[in-house]
C-alpha cells in the first residue's frame, strides 16, 4: 500500500475544504436548493467524504464527518432557502392585501361618482320642472 506524506495528506485536506466551501458557496449564488433537506444530504455525504479523506478509513471519522457535513448543509443552504420560501410567500399575501385595498378604494370612487351623477341628475330635473311650471 502506498503511504502519503504529511505534506500530500495536507494539500488533500486544504484542497477538499476548498472544494466543499466552493459547494456551499454555489449553492448560495445560485438561489439555495431545489427541494428542501437537499441542502442537508448534500452536506452529510460532503462530510462524509471528508472524515473519510481527514481520518482515514475510519468510520467513526466519516459518521462524524457526515453529521457535521448535514448539520451545514442545513444551515446554509436548507434554511436560506425556507426563509425564502417565507419571504415570498408574505411578499404574496402583502401584494393580494394591496389589490383588496386598490379594489374596494375603487369601488368607493365609482359609488361617490354614481351618487353624485344621480344628484346632479335630480337637481336638473327639478330645475326644469320649476321651469316649466306655469306662472301664476
Amino acid at each position: 500500500m502506498v503511504e502519503l506524506g504529511d505534506t500530500t495528506r495536507g494539500r488533500i485536506r486544504v484542497g477538499l475544504l476548498l472544494g466543499l466551501a466552493g459547494l456551499v458557496l454555489a449553492g448560495c449564488e445560485t438561489g439555495g436548493t431545489g427541494s428542501p433537506g437537499i441542502g442537508t444530504a448534500a452536506g452529510a455525504a460532503a462530510g462524509a467524504g471528508a472524515g473519510r479523506l481527514l481520518f482515514g478509513n475510519s468510520t467513526t471519522g466519516m459518521l462524524i464527518g457526515g453529521a457535521a457535513g448535514g448539520l451545514a448543509g442545513n444551515m446554509t443552504l436548507d434554511r436560506q432557502a425556507e426563509a425564502r420560501r417565507q419571504q415570498e410567500r408574505e411578499a404574496s399575501r402583502d401584494a393580494d392585501m394591496q389589490r383588496q385595498l386598490d379594489f374596494e378604494r375603487q369601488r368607493a370612487l365609482q359609488a361617490a361618482e354614481t351618487e353624485r351623477e344621480i344628484e346632479e341628475r335630480r337637481l336638473f330635473e327639478q330645475w326644469q320642472r320649476e321651469r316649466n311650471a306655469p306662472q301664476g
